[in-house]
């Protein structure tokens, strides 16, 4: 009659083996199981030889576990190993494309020189600086010129700051023309309940020359 089974490396094996079989699908993860699968193999291994006469359940259930962990490493890498290659190749695609700078490709209608040149021309006369309203500071700039509206008519500014200055928030823009006849408008936002900013203070230098340059562009 069969003793019972010497069960310490059976119960080893088991162990190694369910440790293995939980990771054994997982990517990365998966090269520690194989090394715990490989472990509970051996173990279970030894374990029935050890059992030759005796029972062996415990010692063939690890090494069951480890050999079926090890052929899910493997068949995991094989089906995962092409994905991540996709996947790296598309990354590394993507980052160089955003890094790369514009073609006149990326704007079919017309050419970066021009887009440029449009955005970079200073805009602003002293009629258009005179007929901007400024709010009333002490009622959140109530009655003011919006924010939204001066950047439809003359575009993104050269510099822009937000701050907070009490209990309200603050903007400030400067739109500058470095040339022989330089020119500087900068106004100063505060920001309204519904989230627009109305205009309360403005100050310009140089628009008031009568002398105009055709090389007024901005920085």
């Amino acid at each position: 009659m069969k003793q019972k089974e010497q069960k310490t490396l059976g119960i080893l094996a088991i162990i190694f083996g369910a440790l293995a079989l939980l990771g054994s699908w997982i990517p990365i993860v998966n090269g520690l199981s194989f090394l715990l699968g490989f472990v509970a193999l051996i173990l279970g291994v030894i374990g029935i030889g050890l059992n030759l006469q005796n029972q062996k359940t415990l010692a063939m259930i690890g090494s069951s576990f480890g050999l079926i962990s090890i052929i899910i490493v493997l068949i995991s890498q094989l089906l995962f190993t092409p994905i991540f290659a996709d996947f790296i190749r598309g990354y590394r695609s993507s980052s160089n494309y955003l890094m790369e700078e514009p073609t006149n490709e990326d704007w079919p209608n017309s050419t970066i020189d021009e887009y440029e040149e449009e955005e970079e021309i200073f805009t602003w006369t002293q009629e258009q600086f005179d007929a901007l309203i400024e709010g009333d500071p002490s009622n959140q700039g109530q009655g003011g010129t919006n924010y939204n509206d001066i950047i439809r008519e003359h575009g993104i500014p050269d510099s822009e700051t937000d701050s907070v200055m009490g209990d309200y928030e603050i903007k400030r823009i400067t739109y500058l023309s470095i040339s022989s006849d330089p020119k500087t408008v900068v106004l100063t936002f505060v920001k309204q309940e519904n989230g627009q900013f109305l205009l309360i203070r403005k100050f310009a230098v140089g628009l008031d020359r009568k002398e105009q340059s055709d090389s007024g562009v901005k920085v």
